[in-house]
């Protein structure tokens, strides 16, 4: 009986083992600039920051102008927009920004990303999955 109950525990315990995700294992630092970058397959993408070439304080929107140095960027995941605008303020003609997006952010692979404009950059950390 103790032997059965043994067996089943084990295999219990080994069925559900093997259905583990994998450990990540640093791999690299990147800095991904205004092309589209992929997250390679067996690899995630922990994006740290989002660093602009130059900005100025301004209660103005963001906005898509690489020359408008007064006003936060975009940057880009999946093809869709984000904007990372710490805190509160009033805007040109009663507009209230509210926007708390927080760092880091996890990507998957097969997942993009990029900025808005050449000088910016997104400082990304690699992680190898390793089962």
């Amino acid at each position: 009986m103790k032997k059965n109950y043994f067996l089943v525990v084990t295999l219990f315990l080994l069925c559900f083992g093997s259905y583990a995700q994998g450990n990540l294992q640093f791999n690299q630092v990147l800095t991904i600039s205004n092309t589209d970058q992929t997250v390679p397959a067996g690899k995630v993408w922990k994006i740290e920051s989002y660093q602009q070439q130059q900005i100025g304080i301004s209660s103005s929107g963001p906005t898509f102008a690489c020359t408008d140095l007064s006003r936060p960027r975009y940057y880009y995941i999946d093809g869709n927009s984000f904007c990372d605008i710490k805190g509160t303020g009033t805007g040109v003609a009663g507009y209230i920004f509210i926007a708390q997006n927080s760092f880091p952010i996890w990507l998957k692979a097969a997942q993009t990303c990029r900025t808005s404009c050449p000088g910016d950059f997104l400082s990304v950390l690699e992680f190898n999955i390793v089962p």
